[in-house]
């Protein structure tokens, strides 16, 4: 639909809220010529979906952010409890703007806005916030923007994101921010001196930082990515438990849950081979890949964690997942270490924390990218060990089809989300009814060709599937021959 098909006070669901708001963000107006600014587009509705107002970035006066537009401009005098927004860019945080101005965040948090659907996270770490933590912080559930959408805010506002992501490398040294989470959390016992040499060099390498270590102006990039931070008492610097646990020589000794812990056992061996990486996390990759290239040389090609060339789609698609496992794990669950067990059909990643988007979604291959961990997501970002806009998604759901392997399985059991990766050609799909019933509630009318595609499947198994469900009343049926259309009667 476009705006204009659009009317205040018809109900819509989630995803055509969300359009909307995309819709509404190319309307954006900027007020910079010497750098760019974001496409934000934000929509107001009831949590029934009723559809209240909308808003964009510089709408009513250039420099006016489309929350601020629409819950101080449009509706200040209104009650929005149990209100719910729709923002295609994370909101600011509380120090973000001059220090006369509240941030969206504080403003969404006074409004008593019930919960933030957000479309992309902001890229630049600042040490000034993170709206999405603070929101998080009173309470108000956030929610990632379907996959879809995340992929066009992310192209429309390509410009500002490697903008902000520059700028996020060099910057002076500022007052000290609050806090929002706790690895944002100042380490009292641990001093500049704690990191790693290695770890800092490899940071500084990639990001192609020419300041010495020791340097006042390389200390104010890491003030900025909010490792360190400066003792008002002691005048001293002090490590973040973020920065202790990217870059800390034992960071183990303060998350001793942070261990990658591998278990390999095959027919050929007696006792299953056990091994545990450690040390900063920015080095955890590296070591890893040269573990799998000596224990795995036919299976795997030897490349790089690092995206500089054309891998072999296994390998790409296990260093994919474990990624993912380092920088979106839950870190504040005590004694949960990611755990990779291998045998001779198959590989289970196990990362701890639960899932931050539905698990209907996961084991759909549609889930939208959003972090647990924002700021190590920008850092393995920059230190190129993970895609600018992750794909691992859509390389779960091509795996299959390129290798003619079983396509993977994710899972939930407290406190861990298992990734399955399986090893031997020839084991197909055969979904049970749950799986075929899943897919048909979030595709709501499809065809046997979109069925196939889905499950790697003949258009005959996939015709084959969906009748028998149509026979035994669960899925219904409309057309004929190649338009023949199912959808979800009901559930079981």
């Amino acid at each position: 639909m476009k705006i204009k098909d659009y009317k205040i006070g018809n109900k819509y669901n989630s995803s055509e809220l969300m359009a909307l708001a995309v819709e509404l963000m190319y309307n954006s107006i900027p007020e910079h010529i010497d750098r760019a600014d974001p496409k934000v587009g934000v929509v107001l509705a009831k949590e029934d979906g009723t559809l209240i107002d909308i808003a964009f970035r510089g709408e009513l006066r250039l420099g006016d952010h489309a929350e601020y537009t629409v819950l101080e401009r449009k509706h200040r005098s209104d009650i929005l409890n149990e209100h719910v927004i729709y923002a295609t860019l994370e909101p600011c945080g509380p120090g973000a703007r001059s220090i006369t101005k509240l941030s969206c965040a504080e403003r969404i948090v006074n409004a008593r806005i019930k919960r933030v659907y957000i479309g992309i996270e902001d890229p630049d770490p600042k040490v000034r916030g993170n709206g999405k933590a603070y929101l998080e912080n009173f309470n108000i559930k956030c929610e990632p923007f379907d996959a879809i959408f995340q992929e066009e805010i992310s192209l429309a506002n390509e410009q500002f994101l490697n903008e902000a992501l520059e700028r996020a490398k060099l910057a002076d040294i500022e007052e000290l921010q609050p806090v929002f989470s706790t690895l944002d959390e100042s380490l009292e016992n641990y001093k500049f001196e704690d990191f790693s040499v290695e770890a800092l060099t490899k940071f500084k390498d990639n990001l192609k930082i020419t300041y010495d270590l020791d340097s006042i102006e390389f200390k104010s990039v890491l003030k900025k990515w909010n490792l360190i931070r400066t003792d008002i008492k002691t005048n001293s610097i002090v490590a973040t438990g973020l920065g202790i646990l990217l870059f800390g020589k034992n960071p183990q000794i303060q998350f001793p849950q942070s261990l990658i812990k591998f278990t390999i056992k095959t027919k050929n061996e007696y006792q299953p081979k056990i091994l545990d990486f450690d040390g900063p996390l920015v080095l955890i990759p590296e070591k890893i890949e040269s573990y799998l290239e000596i224990n795995f040389p036919k299976s795997i090609n030897r490349s790089t964690f690092a995206r500089t060339e054309t891998k072999e789609i296994y390998f790409e698609v296990l260093r994919e997942v474990i990624i993912n496992a380092i920088v979106h794990r839950d870190y504040t669950i005590e004694g949960a270490n990611i755990n990779v067990k291998i045998d001779d059909e198959k590989i289970e990643i196990q990362s701890p924390g639960k899932p931050i988007v539905s698990l209907e979604k996961l084991k759909l291959f549609i889930a939208p990218t959003f972090s647990t961990n924002p700021k190590i997501a920008n850092i393995f970002y920059q230190m190129k060990f993970i895609e600018k806009r992750n794909l691992g998604m859509q390389e779960l759901l091509d795996f299959s089809k390129i290798t003619g392997l079983k396509k993977p399985i994710l899972e939930y059991n407290d406190p861990y989300l298992s990734v399955i990766i399986w090893r031997i050609i020839g084991l197909r799909n055969e979904p049970a009814s749950e799986n075929i019933i899943e897919f048909a509630n979030i595709n709501k009318l499809f065809s046997s060709g979109d069925y196939a595609e889905h499950y790697t499947v003949s258009t005959k198994t996939a015709s084959r599937h969906l009748n028998k469900l149509v026979k035994d009343g669960v899925l219904g049926r409309e057309g004929e021959k190649k338009g023949t259309k199912y959808f979800l009667k009901k559930k079981i």
